[in-house]
């Protein structure tokens, strides 16, 4: 089902897969390891296979980043404009990045009086994320390279805000593909002469990103891909889509598995990739019930609309909480820590909806004006 355009399913994911990321990211911080446990029953082993997901949930972030923004880009057809598609991408990413980035500085500061050990990568090892050794940096050229989206490309991911090394992929993979679809003649209008520049310039791109990022650009195209094949599980009949859809839930929980015991990360990623891909391409065609359950319908919108927030402002707050508040100590789930935890979860939420509130709701205002001060200076 779609709201003003909108695939509830594809949005309820979507903010269920920024929240994955911010549980696991948790979790590691502040519970011990589940080899720790000395006898889990069966309600800590869901609770530690779900908070486990954080990076399959960002293989699904790029199928769906690959849907709606390639799509947009395929929907242009010959009406795509640079000036257009770029103002829509980087004020939609610099709205809530330069304020994440502002307060990840003020994290890494107060950090720096009361845990300048967290800084120093003391406890990434046992985190399994944040600083590493030698590898923090929270300098001015450091700041610019992550606004221009260099991170883990030139420079390392500004202070101690990991999760930002996403953003660099997302980026370039919006600039890779409309320069491979005007390439191909599949949007735009661009003579043969300027195909050729454009598959130079997107030559040039692809040898200069390193090949991590370009196996994940694989992953991204799987939600393009979804997008121009929809019309074809439009002819499928109900019962067909219900019995594919199972089947493809069924692979997709066979990839997570592979990707949680497998040591090869490209297979693991490309495979969680493609099977939730195959889920994405059904549930085009799989109506949400909205009316039955409206306020699973809201509770959709807004997990998609602050997903991109949370996923930016979570982890320097699960970073301090875990330094100042725990001192950097890993405890036993007890069920006293666990509704700890759920009030941190809580917490987070509602951090990352006034950061929505505060910034990325007024993006169509912010882009509004920046296209009026284009028309009045170009």
């Amino acid at each position: 089902m779609s709201v003003d355009g909108r695939n509830l399913w594809l949005d309820f994911i979507r903010g269920l897969s920024a929240l994955l990321v911010c549980l696991g990211h948790l979790r590691n911080a502040i519970l011990v390891d589940f080899s720790d446990l000395a006898h889990p029953n069966m309600l800590l082993k869901v609770f530690y296979a779900l908070t486990g997901l954080g990076h399959q949930a960002v293989m699904v972030f790029f199928v769906l980043s690959g849907y709606f923004v390639g799509g947009a880009i395929l929907r242009s057809g010959i009406n795509f404009s640079w000036r257009n598609y770029l103002t829509s991408r980087l004020t939609r990413l610099w709205v809530v990045l330069l304020p994440s980035l502002a307060i990840t500085w003020v994290v890494g500061q107060i950090l720096g009086y009361f845990s300048p050990e967290v800084l120093a990568g003391a406890y990434a090892e046992n985190w399994h994320s944040g600083p590493k050794a030698d590898e923090y940096s929270a300098s001015l050229t450091t700041f610019l390279a992550n606004i221009l989206f260099l991170q883990t490309i030139v420079t390392p991911v500004f202070g101690i805000n990991g999760p930002l090394w996403s953003l660099a992929n997302e980026f370039w993979y919006y600039l890779l593909f409309p320069l491979l679809m005007i390439v191909t003649g599949l949007v735009g209008s661009a003579s043969f002469a300027s195909r050729v520049v454009t598959f130079l310039a997107a030559l040039a791109i692809a040898c200069y990103l390193p090949n991590t990022m370009l196996y994940g650009f694989l992953v991204w195209l799987m939600g393009a891909v979804v997008y121009r094949l929809q019309s074809i599980v439009k002819s499928l009949n109900t019962a067909k889509v219900y019995i594919f859809l199972l089947m493809a839930l069924a692979m997709f929980g066979i990839a997570l598995g592979f990707a949680k015991s497998s040591t090869f990360a490209i297979a693991s990623d490309i495979a969680v990739g493609l099977t939730f891909a195959m889920v994405c391409l059904m549930l085009t065609r799989v109506s949400f019930p909205a009316l039955r359950w409206p306020w699973l319908a809201k509770l959709a919108l807004y997990g998609s609309d602050i997903s991109y927030s949370l996923y930016l402002l979570h982890f320097p707050l699960v970073v301090l909480a875990a330094s100042l508040v725990y001192q950097s100590q890993k405890s036993v789930p007890t069920a006293l820590f666990l509704a700890q935890f759920l009030g941190w979860v809580v917490l987070l939420i509602g951090c990352g909806f006034f950061m929505w509130w505060l910034f990325e709701s007024r993006t169509p205002i912010v882009r509004k004006q920046v296209n009026a001060w284009l028309d009045s200076t170009w």
